[in-house]
């Protein structure tokens, strides 16, 4: 028996062992931001026996992966053939799934393959039940583990109960030192009052970033920027418009380097409706920023008095970023409570501890 073990762990130690990281999107944003951390951590250890694919709809991310050098397979569609199509050419140990179409597709897909569900956002449906809380919660069965970005994301899934001890809260990757060094410690460029990050989308509720920024400046003199793009841009751009905000709003789009723009920022403002994690709010704290932000998702865990506030109206949002920007002493201590608390939530190293644990727990040999 000992020489038959020996000859298979001796066959898959020669064998690369293939995970399949499957997203719905073509673009960059917070879940892609994560995949490729896990991809270039695993490298940068030297993880040789395991090969990590990103596997994606086609898009702008491919130029991502190329400057990366992550080994990319694109798809036309997120569908069970062309998925079966990836699963005929890889031959994977694991599908590492990422936010629900993907996991529900990919769990119709995989056949034996063991699933993780790894589920980055918790949008308002969880709540409810519905057809997509119905699928989702259908697929659960076939998942070896669901991964969670924080505890609102199983707390809120109506179903989530029911699949306790098969959750596991990762939070996000996060390397606080890799941050600082993409500001390449520049102190060069425009600095600005008030900064929005992320995507011009319903979730993120940009619209809202911009009357706070309007009923500020009623106050005082202020410079914004918004960093971002989505759906809602031209709706961004009419709203900036019909407020004759254009000479305070500095609309900069999606940038592939954010934190250049970011460090040069006094306060993040975070209107969204929904998070999972809230990576940006860490972004910020880690170059010194502090953050102003809703109680939603994952921010609680992140944001407290010493680095920011959580704010549950927009009044609240426009009293404290106006005393941020007025009371120079209040900011200091802020200042030094952001880079406190981005020091505390630094976890890199046991983020893909988990994360191989959570592989070997699948059957992967590392």
């Amino acid at each position: 028996i000992k020489g038959r073990w020996r000859k298979v762990e001796f066959y898959f130690r020669i064998r690369k062992m293939v995970i399949l990281h499957i997203l719905n999107t073509g673009s960059f944003s917070g879940a892609e931001n994560v995949v490729i951390s896990i991809i270039n951590e695993f490298q940068k250890r030297n993880i040789e026996n395991i090969e990590l694919i990103y596997v994606s709809l086609e898009g702008s991310i491919r130029e991502r992966l190329e400057k990366e050098k992550i080994k990319y397979e694109p798809i036309k569609k997120m569908s069970v053939g062309e998925i079966k199509r990836v699963i005929k050419k890889y031959n994977p140990d694991i599908i590492h799934a990422h936010d629900f179409t993907a996991s529900i597709i990919c769990a119709v897909s995989a056949q034996k393959i063991p699933v993780i569900s790894h589920i980055h956002n918790n949008c308002p449906w969880l709540k409810k039940i519905c057809l997509k809380t119905l699928a989702y919660g259908m697929t659960c069965f076939k998942y070896k583990y669901m991964l969670g970005v924080s505890d609102s994301v199983f707390e809120e899934f109506i179903f989530g109960r029911f699949f306790d001890k098969k959750e596991k809260i990762v939070g996000n990757p996060i390397s606080v030192e890799l941050i600082r060094r993409k500001t390449d410690g520049s102190n060069s460029g425009e600095e600005y009052d008030i900064a929005f990050l992320g995507r011009l989308s319903e979730q993120k509720n940009p619209l809202e970033y911009i009357e706070i920024v309007n009923d500020i400046q009623c106050e005082m003199p202020v410079k914004a920027v918004m960093i971002g793009d989505g759906e809602l841009r031209e709706i961004v751009e009419e709203k900036i418009q019909e407020l004759g905000l254009e000479e305070i709003i500095n609309l900069k789009g999606f940038l592939e380097n954010p934190y250049e723009v970011l460090q040069k920022c006094k306060v993040l403002c975070m209107p969204s409706r929904w998070e999972g994690f809230g990576l940006a709010a860490v972004e910020a704290l880690a170059l010194g920023v502090p953050v102003v932000a809703t109680e939603v998702g994952g921010l609680p865990g992140i944001i407290d008095e010493s680095c920011g506030k959580l704010c549950d109206s927009k009044e609240t949002f426009v009293e404290e970023i106006g005393s941020l920007l007025s009371d120079s002493e209040l900011y200091r201590k802020k200042i030094s409570g952001a880079n406190k608390r981005a020091e505390e939530l630094d976890n890199i190293d046991q983020y893909i501890s988990d994360m191989i644990n959570v592989y070997k727990n699948c059957g992967v040999i590392i």
